[in-house]
C-alpha cells in the first residue's frame, strides 16, 4: 500500500507541476497580448473534477514575470488552504469557486482586453444582460457550437467590488453561463473555462476575436 500510496502522490505532483507550468507560460503569453496590464487578471486549475481544492494566481503579480510558484491552494469554498495562509488569492478568488462548484471545469482564464472591458460595459449601459455573436465561423471553437448560424449569448454582469454579491448573481443565471462557458463583467473583461488547458485556451481566443470582431463591426456600421 505504501507504494501504490508513494506512486499516486508522484503522479499527482508531476500533474501539478505540468499544468502550473503550461498555465504560467500561458499567462506570459496573454500579457503580451495586451490582455493582462498592470498585474490584472488571475487564473487557476484543479487536478480533477473530483478534488476538493483548486489552485489561483496569488493576488498583485506581475503577468508578464509569471511563474508557476505563483499559485496558492484554496479550498472549493474559496477558503485558503492550510499552509498557503501567509498567501493573498486574487480578488476575484469566489468567481473561480463558484464556476468550479457548478461545473466540471479544470481551468479558469480571465483576460482584462479592450474589447472585453469595452463592450461589456456596453451592454450594462444598455441594461442588456447578454451580448449576442452570431455568423462567425471562430464561434465554433466555442464547445457545443456547431455552426457559424448558431446564436451564442454571453452573459454580462455589472461590476462590484462586493464579491459575494457577484458571485450569487453569477449562481442565479448559471444555466446561461454553463452554455457559453463563460461570462463578461462590465468595464472588467471576460471569464471563460474548459475541461483542459487547450480547452479554455481556445474559449478565450475565439472569445476575444469574436468580441474584437463585434466591436470593429460597430464601427464600420456607424
Amino acid at each position: 500500500m505504501g507504494c501504490v500510496s508513494s506512486s499516486f502522490s508522484n503522479f499527482v505532483f508531476m500533474q501539478k507541476e505540468e499544468i502550473s507550468n503550461s498555465l504560467a507560460d500561458l499567462i506570459v503569453a496573454f500579457h503580451h497580448k495586451g490582455w493582462s496590464a498592470a498585474t490584472g487578471t488571475n487564473y487557476s486549475f484543479r487536478l480533477s473534477v473530483a478534488e476538493d481544492t483548486y489552485w489561483v494566481s496569488q493576488s498583485g503579480k506581475d503577468k508578464s514575470i509569471f511563474e508557476s510558484d505563483d499559485f496558492m491552494k484554496v479550498e472549493l469554498s474559496g477558503d485558503v488552504c492550510p499552509g498557503f495562509e501567509h498567501l493573498k488569492p486574487s480578488a476575484e478568488n469566489l468567481l473561480h469557486a463558484v464556476i468550479y462548484q457548478n461545473s466540471t471545469a479544470q481551468v479558469i482564464l480571465h483576460s482584462h482586453s479592450v474589447y472585453s472591458t469595452l463592450l461589456s460595459q456596453y451592454a450594462v449601459d444598455k441594461s442588456e444582460h447578454s451580448l449576442r455573436l452570431q455568423g462567425y465561423e471562430v464561434q465554433k471553437a466555442i464547445a457545443g457550437v456547431t455552426s457559424h448560424d448558431q446564436e451564442v449569448m454571453i452573459p454580462v454582469f455589472e461590476n462590484t467590488q462586493n464579491m459575494h454579491s457577484l458571485k450569487n448573481s453569477i449562481e442565479d443565471r448559471w444555466k446561461f453561463c454553463s452554455k457559453a462557458a463563460g461570462f463578461l463583467i462590465g468595464n472588467h473583461g471576460l471569464y471563460t473555462w474548459g475541461k483542459d488547458l487547450a480547452t479554455a485556451k481556445r474559449h478565450i481566443e475565439a472569445y476575444e476575436f469574436l468580441l474584437e470582431c463585434l466591436y470593429k463591426r460597430m464601427l464600420l456600421n456607424k
